[in-house]
């Protein structure tokens, strides 16, 4: 019988600059508040903050800070971390994970849902329309309104999105987003 025995790792405690270091190359928004109060973000959170309020008009920490006092997030460390889905008012949809920290401290990712549309389509080999309409379509898009969309018949978005669902392997819209997220 061969064992493996994986080598002990030794974690030391690594500065506070350190983490924020890390935290601030993160590609992803993080922002930490302390009794709904905005403590810290990192510049990803500020780029999609800036987005946010020019192209929706939106205050993304005052909604955060509201909508994790409407879920009642947890805040002691016992609690398990908390996750949402909030779509923007065009419909564009965001994951917030909230993850308590410490007490009253809580943690938020926000991840932006086809942000990243350029790998998915590499990666499926999608063609340019066929991941527009795929972004539509977890965008909350109809058929109808993608073709409106798009300046295409309905036939035309649903030969696209047929061909977006063989080549990802769904057979559903929710399937694809669940895939695209």
């Amino acid at each position: 019988m061969v064992r493996s025995v994986a080598p002990a790792v030794r974690l030391r405690r690594l500065p506070v600059a350190w983490y924020r270091t890390l935290v601030d190359q993160l590609g992803l928004a993080v922002f930490v508040f302390r009794e709904r109060r905005l403590e810290y973000h990192n510049e990803a959170a500020m780029r999609l903050v800036a987005r946010l309020r020019h192209q929706y008009r939106v205050e993304l920490v005052v909604l955060l800070s509201d909508h994790l006092m409407g879920l009642g997030v947890p805040s002691a460390r016992d609690r398990e971390p908390v996750v949402s889905l909030l779509t923007a008012h065009g419909g564009e949809p965001f994951h917030l994970h909230a993850i308590p920290v410490a007490r009253g401290v809580l943690a938020v990712t926000v991840r932006e849902i086809g942000a990243d549309m350029e790998s998915f389509r590499l990666r499926y080999q999608l063609s340019g329309r066929e991941a527009e309409v795929a972004e539509l379509v977890l965008h909350g898009y109809r058929n109808r309104e993608i073709a409106a969309r798009l300046e295409i018949s309905t036939e035309t978005a649903k030969k696209h999105l047929t061909r977006v669902f063989d080549k990802v392997g769904v057979s559903s819209r929710v399937q694809l987003a669940n895939r695209l997220a």
